[in-house]
């Protein structure tokens, strides 16, 4: 099963338990937990054996992971559309990125409401400029009306939409890229 990990480890975390905050929840874990949830943290995961399925559906259950049983592209897509990407405190510096990186980073920060991953993938398959009237809090509902049209905005229609999308796989790769490099978190 390929699984990513949510959450951040808290600075508790000792060598024997692992601190995870989610929202503002403080969970512990320890042995076989904190293993499966440290291998899922910066990227894709895969559990192999059933002690590790265990632990892997114990984490879902408290919502410090998401998984999909077939390990494909398609299954990171639909774990990452259900996960909340957000910027870390780090992710104002964007040296060291490369271009797609850099304008996920700089919607994911400058947005003004969080963006999904399907949202992030129609803003890049579009090739939306992050123009000021899209920007921050104050235009947040002119960003919201421009992805989401009558043909859209119904239930999940986006998300389909973006699991086809050209693009998809090189978001998702810059999305991991960021992950690995502590420039966004997942929730």
């Amino acid at each position: 099963m390929i699984y990513i990990s949510k959450g951040i480890a808290g600075k508790a975390s000792t060598t024997e338990l692992v601190q995870v905050i989610r929202g503002s929840q403080s969970i512990y874990l320890s042995d076989m937990e904190a293993g499966v949830w440290l291998k899922g943290r910066f990227s894709f995961a895969y559990s192999r054996t059933p002690d590790e399925e265990h632990a892997l559906q114990h984490l879902i259950r408290m919502g410090l992971a998401e998984a999909e049983v077939e390990e494909n592209g398609d299954a990171k897509y639909w774990i990452l559309s259900r996960c909340i990407c957000c910027p870390a405190k780090t992710a104002k510096r964007s040296f060291g990125l490369s271009e797609g990186e850099k304008i996920i980073l700089f919607w994911l920060v400058n947005a003004g409401l969080r963006l999904s991953t399907a949202e992030l993938i129609y803003l890049m398959e579009n090739k939306v400029e992050a123009k000021p009237e899209l920007l921050h809090a104050d235009n947040r509902q002119a960003l919201v009306e421009l992805i989401y049209t009558a043909d859209t905005i119904r239930d999940n229609i986006l998300e389909n939409k973006m699991a086809a999308a050209v693009c998809r796989d090189s978001v998702l790769r810059d999305m991991l890229s960021l992950l690995k490099k502590k420039k966004i978190l997942i929730l």
